[in-house]
């Protein structure tokens, strides 16, 4: 499993060193859906294929985040860092909720691979949600 988050990291590090402008980051988000759709439509460990979704999407958030920030002068980098804060906070609280809400819906079985893909999903939908936010709004 490390191997591939890993091996998925350097793919997404070595796409996202050519982003270079809103389209280029959209075109990035689209490959990434993509790739995790045909990963999914492969039916084979579909939980890594989750996993692996939400790995990249957390990554792109960083990159965004970065050079978002980086644009910025010193007050609205401190202003978007307590922004982020918050989101940050946010998304934790939604993690948890999700969760909690993934074990009421008594669809599949906590702890397994079918919950974790599940669970992984909706935490990728919501970071990628930001990162999206983030690219359209500067």
């Amino acid at each position: 499993m490390q191997s591939v988050r890993t091996s998925s990291f350097l793919v997404l590090f070595f796409m996202l060193i050519g982003i270079k402008s809103h389209s280029q980051s959209l075109k990035t988000i689209e490959k990434i859906e993509k790739s995790y759709q045909e990963c999914l439509d492969s039916g084979n460990n579909m939980r890594g294929c989750s996993i692996n979704y939400y790995t990249k999407a957390d990554s792109l958030l960083n990159v965004v985040y970065q050079k978002k920030r980086n644009k910025l002068n010193d007050s609205e980098k401190n202003n978007f860092k307590i922004e982020q804060l918050k989101w940050l906070k946010k998304r934790d609280l939604y993690f948890k909720k999700e969760y909690s809400n993934l074990k009421k819906e008594d669809l599949v079985m906590e702890g397994s691979t079918d919950f974790d893909m599940i669970y992984y999903d909706r935490k990728a939908s919501f970071v990628m949600k930001r990162v999206k936010e983030l690219i359209n709004r500067f």
